[in-house]
């Protein structure tokens, strides 16, 4: 495993996404185990698809009233949200093997010095990533269904964000549909959080490659020597066979984040899109909520959940255009009097090749960069305070 350091980064994801019904099983699996697992797949994109249209028939029977309305809308956009993830990841499985066995390749994991500082670093930080962001949404989820269970054992009507064909709040009723609910919205804040995870992290390793990309450029001239010294091998012939290797590097690099981009960028598009709307939703809802209250708490937890979600994806996709734009800085800092006059030549030539720097675009519209983040929380508030402001 570890000729394959690059690919430990988003094991985990791999591991729970399959467990929770959204990825399907390895290819060296039998075949009733991947039959059977299909079909686990569907029951469970079934599943979440019952709870989205429960909420749509909630909306249209509450539409005469804002605040009830407002109660399942932040719910439902999450869940349009992960199912359309559901349905992109489904189509784009292929796709998404070849971005891993990419990640499993020698061109990623090059058994040179200084490689395994980077790679170790990013999949550690991939897995506390995954569990923290896992745990909180879990931990919103569980709050959730507490505010309602204390409602009810106070003696009061409970009345949730979703149509239900009976009264829910016999005492049989109650606790069959408190147990629902919190399945349904665990298993889609454990869903979107794990899917948001996973995307991240392919950005994620695109920019640990850059990062080695400049590490290997800035060293070519030391290691060239040291392995001259332990060789028969001429400075040109090892120099050449290196730098090969950069472009090589560098080329699968821009085809892994232009192929991440080809498969996910609808998908951070449409987010971007509903983030704001949830964002507003949910702060709406907290205005008459009290600050020391268990619902209020939960809310709090679920909107740092949205703006983790867009964070991430706008941080590093900026992190992966500075780090691009750094490799030109990185071929600047060679010494060139040690590099002949031939392979100067290809230098400059690379060197123009890199001036274009990396750039993310969800939807092939809007850029992944820190700006855009702060546009969405800016946009996100103006229409807050719209409502806000009508409310009064």
């Amino acid at each position: 495993m570890e000729t394959q350091l690059s690919y430990l980064s988003l094991k985990p994801h791999i591991q729970n996404l399959t467990r929770i019904g959204f990825y399907p099983l390895l290819q060296t699996s039998s075949i009733v185990r991947k039959m059977l697992h299909n079909i686990y797949m569907k029951l469970v994109l079934a599943f979440i698809l019952l709870y989205a249209v429960q909420q749509v028939i909630k909306v249209y029977h509450v539409k005469d009233d804002p605040n009830k309305v407002m109660d399942t809308m932040y719910l439902l956009l999450t869940n349009s949200d992960l199912i359309f993830k559901q349905i992109v990841l489904s189509m784009k499985v292929d796709e998404i093997e070849e971005l891993l066995n990419t990640m499993k390749g020698p061109v990623f994991n090059q058994k040179q010095t200084g490689h395994h500082e980077f790679l170790s670093r990013v999949a550690q930080q991939a897995r506390v990533f995954l569990w923290a962001y896992n745990t909180v949404a879990l931990s919103t989820c569980l709050l959730w269904v507490l505010y309602p269970i204390m409602l009810y054992s106070q003696g009061k009507s409970v009345e949730f964000a979703i149509w239900l064909p009976f009264d829910e709040n016999p005492s049989p009723q109650f606790y069959f549909t408190i147990t629902y609910v919190w399945i349904q919205t665990s298993w889609v804040a454990y869903g979107n959080s794990t899917m948001d995870s996973f995307i991240s992290f392919f950005f994620a390793q695109c920019k640990t490659q850059l990062s080695i990309l400049r590490f290997d450029l800035e060293a070519i001239i030391n290691r060239t020597k040291e392995e001259m010294k332990q060789s028969s091998l001429s400075f040109d012939d090892i120099f050449a066979r290196r730098f090969r290797k950069i472009i090589l590097h560098y080329k699968e690099i821009v085809r892994f984040s232009t192929n991440i981009q080809n498969i996910f960028s609808r998908v951070i598009l449409y987010q971007f899109l509903i983030t704001g709307w949830i964002l507003c939703t949910a702060a709406y809802r907290t205005m008459n909520m009290n600050p020391c209250s268990v619902d209020f708490v939960s809310m709090i937890l679920y909107i740092c959940c949205m703006l983790t979600e867009i964070f991430v994806f706008c941080y590093i996709g900026n992190e992966i255009t500075h780090e691009s734009d750094l490799i030109v800085e990185s071929a600047y800092m060679m010494d060139w009097l040690e590099v002949p006059l031939t392979h100067r030549k290809n230098i400059i030539v690379f060197m123009e090749r890199i001036k274009k720097p990396i750039k993310l675009i969800a939807g092939f519209i809007i850029p992944l960069s820190n700006e855009t983040f702060i546009s969405i929380v800016r946009s996100s508030y103006t229409f807050y305070a719209f409502l806000k402001n009508t409310e009064e």
